[in-house]
């Protein structure tokens, strides 16, 4: 079995404790769209890496995974 070039890459998860939170909705309608804001403590996250947010439903059984860029993050370094 050959070795594969691309090496293997570590993935990591830290939960960050949230800062601040602004517009955060009791319910969202059916194929309605809502802009919310979560601010986390200061991080760098690379070029080459994506952050996934998971939000799970209060009481429930629903759940979505968000992946951002670091374009979108604003400072990232």
């Amino acid at each position: 079995m050959k070795r594969s070039k691309k090496g293997k890459k570590s993935l990591q998860k830290l939960i960050q404790d949230i800062v601040f939170k602004q517009n955060l909705p009791n319910r969202v309608i059916k194929g309605g769209k809502v802009r919310l804001v979560y601010v986390v403590p200061k991080f760098s996250l690379s070029s080459d890496r994506t952050m996934i947010f998971d939000l799970n439903e209060k009481n429930g059984e629903r759940d979505i995974e968000l992946k951002v860029s670091h374009r979108f993050i604003d400072n990232p370094n």
